[in-house]
């Protein structure tokens, strides 16, 4: 690092002006790797931001910080927090920024570069979940093998299950031990090979292509190795095996690894992320320094001792001593119902009370619970009252099939091996060209110059090209698709559906406008998850599962159906590792909230038709007695 200048000096005592002990530490401590434990609150993304205005200001180029997370949202406070930083001083006002963003955009920076060295274009498209499960149905399909026997979302898991543990096809056929193993070997195997001959990746190869590089060309290895001399990582705790080995590969020949994190806060096994990640950091790297964020700024001081009580029930966790200087506050308000229907009832009543009596607006309100189907009765109740609600985690816009059919045309005129959005669309509108009819087109070429009907769809397909030829901005490609193809006239039946349809393709347009080229738009759209959908500034109250709602906050928590069975989910109840999981989960929801917390259960509800007693749950007897009040209607 070159020596910084008097007005640097200036720059940086403004940079660690408002930190903490612990969080000026986690900056200036620049070289070598370091863990940051970070407890919920704790302030990690304002660590993790001084620290690379920080490293800036020190000298070091922006173009050799590479930070990542794991959400659009995220990363976009990263870069805001980041580019205001650096704003504050004139001399690093026109800085560029790092490599900043989540695994997935990351990595696909780099394969645009370089993925021509494993056979593909770098034009390649890249299949969400329903393409690659469209894919996966098809080659079922081939096979003969039965969906009502073999589920093609389980074969789906389980081929994304294995691409996190870089298990290959040929790999995992390898290792395959029963009858349905060696049915997702057989799939896995023409799976992989339909996605090189479309010149397409799925979301998990997003990360084992850019591992496959590192591992297969050591000259591309050592280039982003070189290029990217300081690594920081939020939310280790959530990496998986393929990510892991990314970071390790990436921080190999520097070791200026900055980790940050909280194993308390690990709730995605289902996805493969493995906790156990951030526990062997030290195994990993020796000399790395461990600094503790424990300061919470979130919640009220009854919230975080209750939840710090349930947490340490867990055996398989670091050791931390949250504390908060935000004195007073509710004590965790533990409400027993007869029945479900009253549960939902007292939770709305007690929202409009607040809402009165404490002039809240709804949008400080969040109704929690463990898995979606929960969400039903709430809706129903709340459509009742006439009041606005939002649910995140439902049907996302960008999975709509409108929205996904004009994607599907221009995936298909950049890509033209893309067969999967091919499939899609070649018959909407419809134009009498059936699946039979396809099949043989894709089986031979020559057929499709005999079908008058594919012919004229190509030829759409071509004036679609031309525009993008022209470098037309994204948004007029969308009216280019609606006009050529039909498909306006198409959605335009004149019923209200068709409206809400054409409105949705409105707000695709205004999605696209913000894009100067097509391939940047097609990218973003493939990389967005649930969470970018929130938006703060609407007045509605929020529903969602605890696992949609980690790093989220608000005024007011309700955490619903705290019963066996439900929370601790069924499936956990007899299994230790999977119990302390849904522990932390319960974790994470109770640190959701900033000044009241509500925990919420119902003493029977119906099953089947009937009316059954449920049983309170397990955890509910370890939230400590003075710092809890309890209410049974």
């Amino acid at each position: 690092m070159q020596l910084p200048s008097p007005l640097d000096i200036l720059y940086v005592m403004d940079v660690l002006e408002n930190l903490n002990s612990e969080q000026r530490k986690a900056v200036l401590a620049t070289e070598g790797p370091v863990l940051i434990l970070a407890g919920a609150g704790s302030g990690k993304t304002r660590a993790l931001t001084h620290r690379i205005a920080y490293l800036i200001s020190q000298g070091v180029r922006p173009e050799n910080i590479l930070a990542v997370t794991f959400t659009n949202k995220a990363a976009g406070v990263m870069r805001d927090r980041v580019s205001n930083l650096l704003n504050k001083n004139l001399l690093f006002a026109k800085a560029s920024l790092p490599w900043l963003g989540t695994f997935h955009s990351i990595c696909v920076k780099i394969l645009h570069r370089e993925i021509h060295r494993l056979g593909f274009d770098r034009d390649f498209s890249i299949y969400d979940q329903d393409d690659s499960l469209r894919q996966i149905k098809r080659i079922m399909k081939t096979l003969a093998i039965d969906e009502k026997k073999y589920n093609p979302r389980a074969i789906q898991a389980y081929i994304s299950g294995a691409k996190g543990e870089l298990i290959d096809a040929k790999g995992y056929k390898a290792f395959a031990f029963d009858h349905f193993q060696e049915k997702v070997a057989e799939v896995y195997l023409i799976y992989e090979k339909k996605l090189s001959e479309q010149n397409a990746l799925d979301f998990d190869d997003l990360i084992t292509k850019t591992v496959e590089l590192f591992k297969k060309f050591p000259e591309v290895l050592d280039l982003f190795q070189e290029r990217f001399k300081y690594i920081l990582v939020d939310e280790y705790q959530d990496t998986n095996h393929s990510q892991y080995i990314f970071l390790k590969l990436l921080a190999e020949k520097n070791k200026n690894i900055f980790a940050i994190g909280d194993d308390w806060q690990s709730i995605y096994s289902f996805r493969g992320a493995k906790f156990q990640n951030i526990l062997d950091f030290k195994k990993d790297y020796p000399k790395a320094k461990i600094i503790y964020l424990e300061e919470n700024y979130r919640s009220k001081s009854p919230i975080l001792l209750a939840a710090q009580e349930v947490i340490k029930h867990n055996e398989k966790r670091t050791d931390k001593n949250l504390f908060t200087k935000s004195s007073g506050g509710s004590p965790v308000l533990v409400l027993g119902s007869p029945t479900k229907n009253e549960e939902i009832e007292f939770i709305l009543d007690e929202i409009q009370s607040l809402k009165i009596g404490e002039g809240r607006g709804l949008r400080d309100f969040v109704i929690l619970y463990r898995i979606n189907a929960q969400s039903r009765a709430f809706e129903e109740s709340l459509m009742r009252r006439g009041v606005p609600y939002r649910i995140i985690g439902g049907v996302r816009f960008y999975e709509r099939k409108e929205i996904k059919d004009v994607l599907a045309y221009l995936k298909f005129a950049t890509n033209s091996k893309d067969t999967v959005s091919l499939s899609r669309i070649v018959n909407i509108p419809p134009r009498g060209i059936g699946e039979k009819t396809l099949q043989k087109i894709l089986e031979n070429q020559s057929a499709a110059k005999d079908n008058p009907k594919f012919s004229a769809f190509l030829k759409i397909i071509d004036r679609i090209k031309e525009k993008i030829s022209l470098n037309q901005k994204p948004d007029l490609l969308v009216n280019a698709v609606m006009n050529l193809s039909g498909y306006k006239d198409f959605l335009s039946d004149g019923t209200i559906e068709s409206q809400g349809r054409l409105e949705n393709i409105e707000e695709l347009k205004n999605a696209a406008s913000t894009f100067e080229a097509l391939g940047d738009f097609l990218e973003s759209v493939a990389l967005v998850s649930d969470i970018d959908s929130f938006e703060e500034e609407r007045d509605y109250i929020t529903l969602m599962t605890i696992h949609a709602s980690k790093g989220l906050e608000f005024p007011v928590v309700f955490i619903s159906g705290l019963e066996e069975g439900v929370f601790p989910h069924s499936r956990a109840q007899f299994e230790e590792v999977e119990l302390e999981e849904e522990r932390r989960l319960f974790y994470v929801g109770m640190t959701r909230a900033m000044e009241r917390l509500y925990i919420t259960y119902a003493r029977s509800k119906y099953m089947y038709g009937q009316l059954q007693l449920s049983q309170p749950s397990r955890f509910l007897k370890e939230l400590p007695e003075n710092e809890i009040e309890n209410i049974d209607l």
